[in-house]
């Protein structure tokens, strides 16, 4: 099940942030080594990773890991601190379902914006609401895509 809406604005206050070129498998390591330096800088995540893919290459995704902590920290390493993130008048697509059934999802969401004449302005960020390892047939995924708001 998907249900799109307009207008929508996704912000969220201190992450954590790693871009890089990743294989599927380096996706779960980095992710484990940010809640790892997180914890050692004495903050928590409050909340899902949050993904956004800028490109596919062979077998690699330029990508954007976020991770929302509790608190201001410093930058580690590769790993960015960032205050704010916040991205307005966005196309905002509810998945319910299975997570495989999420890019079939996305493919409408894009007709959407295409039919609709809009021109975006970010990439997805994929924000996963509620997964369940044992009932994996009722994730939650919200998908945002920033709209330029100007009419041309």
């Amino acid at each position: 099940m998907m249900e799109i809406k307009t207008g929508q604005t996704l912000e969220l206050d201190n992450v954590l942030s790693f871009r890089g070129k990743l294989t599927q498998g380096e996706v779960q390591q980095i992710g484990k080594d940010m809640e790892s330096k997180i914890i050692a800088a004495n903050a928590r995540l409050v909340g899902n990773p949050i993904m956004a893919t800028y490109a596919i290459e062979g077998g690699k995704m330029d990508m954007e890991l976020i991770c929302p902590i509790d608190k201001k920290i410093e930058s580690i390493e590769r790993y960015v601190y960032k205050e704010k993130i916040k991205i307005v008048n966005a196309v905002m697509m509810s998945y319910k379902g299975n997570p495989t059934g999420l890019q079939d999802a996305c493919n409408e969401l894009n007709k959407y914006i295409m039919e609709n004449k809009l021109q975006p302005i970010t990439v997805g960020y994929n924000v996963t609401k509620k997964i369940d390892i044992l009932d994996i047939n009722n994730a939650e995924i919200d998908v945002y895509v920033g709209i330029n708001p100007n009419i041309l």
